[in-house]
């Protein structure tokens, strides 16, 4: 090969690995516009769930329930997280807005979080009901539960009997869950957009998250945890659990935003890397918590 075609080759595979490199720019910003769509439109249907809940918690309503109207209930609030964000995307992939997928971003998110949801809430819940204090008192109200058999064998220190998960906190978790993650994520980018601090170092990234994580755990439980509820969801000490319990709770956040923010990153995932990322990012929030009761124990 003479010194001219050799330049000619080189010219041609410089060429083609621009351009491939422009794809996956282009490819990854689509990916990106479409995620901050979804993230949008989870915050604004979040009222759907937030007003129902607020009204049962005030009127008490939910005193009178049986399993199937809890379940009903749950249900009924958890579906808008996936219906509103599917009619949108339909939209969006009618008006040319948006690429037709074998498995659009709203659908992996929906999949991430309820692998999640159902970790924590099968296996979690007994960390907040040993190490928090946590209790439900649902009673005969509520039988329909399903939760570990194997942690949470010491009740919720209260000298009552070992506490149960009720079966409808699944789906209910589901709801509050899109939100949360949905306004972590774009709370993040805004702060990181806006502090040079924030965007330039590991340390600002991590302070960033870490007070995220906590204020939203806290604001959580101080909504939550309310003396409307006392006689069916508590906590033996709500001052210690917004104040340090926050930090134990905020681990599900610590680990959970920067796994869910890898989702399409660079490439579209498939179903399975979607379910083995979820459950790698549970079993790390599952060592967190092993790590809080070892190093702060029962609050």
């Amino acid at each position: 090969m003479t010194a001219s075609e050799e330049a000619g080759v080189s010219s041609i595979l410089q060429l083609e690995k621009q351009q491939n490199g422009r794809g996956f720019v282009a490819q990854a910003r689509v990916m990106d516009d479409e995620q901050s769509h979804t993230h949008k439109l989870i915050l604004l249907q979040s009222p759907l769930w937030i007003l129902p809940v607020l009204y049962v918690m005030h009127t008490g309503i939910l005193r009178s329930w049986s399993d199937c109207e809890y379940m009903a209930f749950s249900l009924a609030v958890a579906t808008p997280s996936l219906l509103v964000p599917a009619f949108f995307q339909q939209s969006r992939v009618n008006n040319g807005a948006a690429k037709a997928k074998k498995l659009p971003y709203f659908l992996k998110l929906n999949l991430w979080i309820s692998i999640l949801v159902i970790f924590g809430t099968y296996f979690g819940t007994h960390y907040f009901f040993d190490l928090m204090g946590m209790e439900y008192t649902f009673g005969e109200r509520c039988t329909w539960h399903f939760e570990s058999d194997v942690l949470g064998q010491h009740g919720a220190g209260f000298g009552t009997p070992r506490q149960v998960v009720p079966l409808f906190m699944y789906p209910l978790t589901h709801a509050y869950f899109m939100s949360y993650f949905s306004l972590l994520v774009v709370m993040e980018q805004t702060l990181h957009d806006s502090m040079g601090f924030l965007r330039t170092t590991k340390l600002g990234r991590g302070l960033l998250l870490l007070g995220l994580s906590y204020g939203l755990a806290f604001a959580e439980t101080f909504v939550m945890a309310s003396p409307l509820l006392e006689d069916l969801f508590r906590y033996r000490s709500r001052e210690r659990m917004l104040k340090v319990g926050s930090l134990g709770y905020a681990a599900y956040f610590v680990v959970g935003l920067p796994m869910l923010k890898r989702i399409d990153r660079g490439e579209d995932w498939g179903i399975d890397r979607v379910v083995m990322e979820a459950l790698g990012a549970s079993m790390g929030i599952m060592v967190l918590l092993e790590l809080w009761a070892k190093v702060v124990g029962p609050i």
